[in-house]
């Protein structure tokens, strides 16, 4: 009966103790556990700039939408309504545009628009893309913007497999490959002397772009990029 009274008497007095020097619960925060889905009359658009500039920002109907996006990189798909769309190119941190365009977007469809010059008169060249339907596979998509270059094939490094054959300037084609991580190149049609080389990691259920860009030398630049839709938050 001791025992079981001193342990009683032990745990009144580390409760207690608990109590008072334990610091107040502050409230957290509260947010949502899922951002909210995009509008059913969305589009998705981003914007590549293939040529050899310095980083721009991308002003959308009068917006900023996205901040020093680099050349030769890809911005994220914005989520836009369908509808028209005007889409402006500054060079970083510039109130006037250097080029500019007006898109007709339809819903559920995903569009990249490609700047190879920038200037008054630059008109983009636009893809139409393609999402992947197979949630086993990824989606594999090459556009050709090195107006340099010729005809070009893509392979794999070792250049027993070919991806793509046959890819002019300002073309664009996708498949559904095997999720793997594969090294890449870049070589003149009916040639296996790479040109230019890139890596890619894929995973089931993603989508993937390979870049012919122009290069600093006579050769392309290869560069490969995992697809991003923004995060859509509702605003």
């Amino acid at each position: 009966m001791r025992f079981r009274f001193a342990a009683k008497l032990a745990y009144l007095l580390l409760s207690m103790l608990l109590a008072f020097s334990s610091p107040p619960v502050q409230a957290q925060p509260t947010g949502l556990l899922y951002d909210p889905e995009p509008p059913a009359d969305s589009a998705y658009v981003r914007v590549l700039l293939a040529s050899r500039d310095r980083a721009v920002d991308i002003v959308v109907d009068g917006r900023l939408r996205i901040k020093a996006l680099g050349t030769g990189q890809p911005s994220d798909y914005m989520v836009l309504p369908a509808g028209k769309h005007s889409i402006a190119v500054h060079p970083a941190g510039k109130p006037v545009a250097q080029a500019s365009t007006t898109l007709d977007v339809v819903r559920g469809r995903a569009l990249t628009v490609a700047f190879t010059n920038l200037g008054a008169k630059a008109v983009p060249i636009v893809f139409e893309d393609k999402a992947n339907s197979n949630k086993l596979k990824a989606l594999l998509a090459v556009y050709h913007l090195d107006a340099t270059a010729g005809a070009l094939d893509v392979l794999t490094a070792d250049g027993n497999t070919k991806v793509f054959t046959d890819l002019v300037y300002g073309t664009s084609r996708s498949i559904l490959v095997n999720p793997i991580s594969v090294d890449l190149i870049a070589a003149r049609t009916g040639d296996k002397a790479a040109q230019a080389n890139a890596a890619v990691t894929m995973a089931q259920g993603g989508t993937y772009s390979v870049l012919v860009l122009p290069g600093t030398t006579a050769k392309p630049l290869l560069r490969a990029v995992e697809n991003k839709i923004e995060r859509y938050t509702g605003k």
